[in-house]
């Protein structure tokens, strides 16, 4: 069989693998392990000050949707910060990575770079627009949460192969996890002044399809039945993509 080609080729040639000579060091790998508990653990902790002032600054006997929605919203992301936390303390070890500097750092700020959204310039939302911004961005933290309790310990930031997930969401598309972080952020994103969020959207959406080419990769070189899987699998939107 003729050797893949072009940057497919380039991604497979990237990839390591635990047998490998160069494969980090035990410690390098238990600090990287504890060093991301912490994190999320840092960030659920913020969070919950953050929620607790929020939950604080509702007015007594409010039932208005628009009010407890981003409430219920960010008890999710809390939810999802926990329990990132936890499955990356005790998930197994990689069978394999995407090595290089690149992969890690479009996914560092695939992930990341919807804390910077604060701080583009707000619009001037209505309440109906405002009742649609909370719907959505419940909607895709409710999916979140759902994807991630599917994936379990295979869960990774950066390109990592542990185990092939193809149960619950991940029937529907390959990417579940990512399609509901992109329906959470346009919720969010609805509240800000549209030429910045569309630009924000376009940038972090093209990071997210990049990370995909990484994982996708990875998968392909390291589970023989990856190929079949997503030759039947949408990888964001069913039966288009």
């Amino acid at each position: 069989m003729d050797k893949p080609s072009g940057p497919s080729a380039y991604l497979e040639n990237q990839i390591q693998t635990d047998d490998s000579q160069k494969a980090p060091p035990h410690s390098f790998t238990l600090l990287s392990r504890v060093a991301t508990t912490l994190w999320f653990a840092v960030l659920a902790v913020l969070l919950t000050q953050s929620l607790a002032e929020t939950i604080r600054s509702v007015p007594p006997g409010s039932t208005a949707f628009s009010t407890w929605a981003p409430i219920v919203s960010r008890i999710c992301t809390l939810v999802f910060f926990v329990t990132l936390g936890w499955l990356v303390a005790i998930r197994p070890k990689a069978v394999a990575r995407q090595e290089g500097i690149i992969p890690t750092t479009i996914a560092f700020f695939g992930t990341y770079s919807v804390w910077l959204m604060p701080f583009l310039p707000r619009a001037d939302v209505g309440p109906t627009l405002e009742i649609v911004s909370a719907a959505i961005t419940l909607t895709g933290s409710l999916s979140i949460i759902c994807a991630v309790s599917y994936l379990g310990k295979s869960f990774s930031i950066a390109p990592q192969a542990r185990k092939l997930v193809i149960g619950g969401p991940y029937r529907i598309v390959r990417h579940p996890l990512y399609v509901a972080e992109e329906i959470a952020t346009v919720g969010v994103l609805l509240q800000y002044a549209w030429y910045a969020a569309l630009l924000f959207l376009v940038i972090h959406m093209a990071l997210q399809i990049r990370r995909m080419d990484y994982e996708e990769s990875l998968l392909r070189a390291v589970f023989p039945d990856y190929e079949a899987y997503a030759s039947r699998t949408a990888r964001l939107i069913p039966g288009i993509w």
